[in-house]
């Protein structure tokens, strides 16, 4: 009924699937360029390899946005390879089969308590609203009271985050097995990327269904308000002010 990856959904729209985004909670990739210990900088990069999950993925586009952002050129200065899962990453890069490779949140910050190094956090300059609520036209049209519900609740989640500190470190200690530094910093990233409201800039938004576009070759212009429905959050919202 609802997908969380927002971008996936938005690429979807840009070729012409009926689907609407209904709320964004971050606007910054999670994504870091770690590197094993003997690689501390640019030039140690500079002619070996680097993984990536999938190619043309969110994970890829940042590993380039990163390189980019260290001085290196992704297409000439080093070899990217597509490993797909994390664990697969992670794998080759402990054995040394790659020296390089785009690693997510917590991974990121595992890692760096492992010896290895980030030499770039793609989430400072690489800005684009990639998770988030999605559902189809079809829905809106004929279940609109269980958007509405879905929004809620959507909308509470993101709000508890910015609100019950304590309680959220608890719980992600325990469904994903962290250490407590480990958990405390991961949460130092996600409140820098969380979205105020759900809602985010329409002209942040245009800009990722232009570049979708011409990726996609679709010469057919696309707005951002023919693929967001803002409706249903706004309600949440509303309904939220002054209750805990």
């Amino acid at each position: 009924d609802y997908i969380y990856s927002a971008g996936t959904a938005l690429r979807a729209a840009v070729r012409g699937v009926p689907v609407k985004a209904l709320s964004f909670d971050f606007y910054k990739v999670f994504h870091s360029l770690m590197a094993r210990p003997e690689i501390k900088s640019a030039g140690d990069l500079k002619g070996k390899k680097v993984a990536v999950g999938s190619f043309g993925a969110t994970g890829d586009l940042a590993a380039r946005v990163s390189l980019r952002a260290i001085g290196l050129d992704p297409v000439k200065d080093v070899t990217i390879l597509a490993l797909g899962a994390d664990a697969i990453r992670y794998a080759a890069l402990q054995s040394g089969v790659v020296q390089a490779a785009n690693m997510p949140l917590p991974w990121n910050v595992r890692m760096k308590r492992e010896g290895y190094n980030e030499l770039f956090y793609a989430g400072k300059i690489f800005h684009q609203p990639l998770t988030g609520l999605t559902t189809t036209a079809e829905k809106i049209e004929k279940n609109p009271d269980q958007v509405r519900r879905t929004l809620r609740a959507f909308a509470r989640s993101s709000r508890a985050l910015k609100e019950e500190k304590k309680e959220f470190l608890a719980f992600v200690e325990k469904k994903f097995s962290l250490a407590p530094d480990v958990a405390e910093e991961a949460y130092g990233y996600l409140i820098d990327a969380l979205s105020q409201n759900g809602i985010v800039d329409d002209a942040l938004l245009q800009t990722m269904l232009d570049d979708e576009r011409k990726l996609a070759g679709v010469s057919k212009p696309i707005s951002a308000s023919e693929v967001v429905d803002y409706r249903f959050l706004r309600e949440a919202l509303a309904g939220m002010k002054g209750r805990r």
